[in-house]
């Protein structure tokens, strides 16, 4: 399934606003923007794009999505500790969070190269990240590596070349397609443990890197395989290594779990595609 598929699979709709946008509105909205989804959102993508110029430009210009933050704005006021209410404000919560995300596809698509890093809020590297992710969510390969290389021979202890090398390899395990002539699960194996090495204690590699890993795996096992776990995981086990993964995606889509909004969403639309119903899994 595609991320707008997985988005959808609640069936949560924006609600007509009970009145047109006002200033006030569009500065309550402005708001929430500025204070909650952009800084989560570049914390994800490691990037400064959203609270710039670029991102806050497209933000601006876009009147459908003002029209449905102010109707989310509008579903959490009505809420008034309904369980129902409640509910519907978390599942719409997906769309913006998505949406928010994918403002970003308003940049250039083009593929950066050369000796220099792009600069922390370069749309068309950031763009291209979230195009990463999508696939990565939607079971989808990349037939190219659309991101950034870390310059050969750079300082690997730099945080800014681990970080472009984290999503390098990320991409690079997206281009591993199963071929009966290749080893692709060692392939795969070798990318992991690089992006392992990588992780630095930011949650969001940790929360890609997870992935990733039910992605590998998932295929080789049946959906109720945790039931015949042992009761300590020895994470050299494909199988252990693969429930230990599911375990902390499933800890970060709840309440007491991601430290932000964005980490939560994307990581339950991650149960919703690899764990719980499984959508993009294809058992071998």
């Amino acid at each position: 399934m595609k991320v707008h598929e997985l988005v959808s699979m609640s069936g949560a709709v924006p609600p007509p606003l009970d009145s047109p946008l006002t200033s006030e509105k569009l500065a309550e909205v402005r708001d929430l923007y500025d204070q909650v989804y952009a800084p989560g959102l570049e914390k994800f993508f490691e990037t400064e794009w959203y609270t710039r110029t670029q991102g806050v430009a497209a933000l601006v210009s876009n009147t459908a999505l003002h029209e449905m933050l102010a109707g989310f704005l509008q579903s959490m006021a009505k809420t008034d500790n309904d369980v129902a209410g409640m509910q519907y404000s978390a599942n719409l919560e997906f769309r913006v969070v998505w949406d928010l995300a994918i403002l970003v596809y308003a940049s250039e698509y083009k593929v950066n190269v050369g000796e220099h890093l792009p600069p922390p809020d370069d749309g068309s590297e950031v763009r291209n990240r979230v195009a990463v992710f999508e696939a990565l969510l939607s079971g989808e390969h990349l037939e190219q590596n659309p991101l950034h290389p870390p310059p050969a021979n750079a300082d690997i202890r730099l945080h800014r070349i681990r970080e472009f090398k984290f999503w390098y390899c990320l991409a690079e395990f997206l281009r591993l397609k199963d071929h009966p002539n290749l080893d692709i699960p060692r392939q795969r194996e070798y990318m992991l443990s690089q992006m392992r090495e990588l992780l630095d204690g930011r949650e969001n590699r940790d929360v890609l890197y997870s992935l990733a890993i039910i992605r590998a795996l998932s295929a080789n096992y049946p959906p109720d395989f945790e039931s015949t776990l042992p009761p300590h995981l020895d994470e050299s086990d494909p199988k252990n290594k693969l429930a230990v993964a599911r375990k902390f995606i499933q800890d970060e889509s709840q309440v007491t779990g991601g430290t932000t909004n964005v980490v939560r969403r994307f990581a339950e639309l991650a149960v919703r595609a690899f764990i719980a119903p499984g959508s993009n899994v294809t058992r071998r």
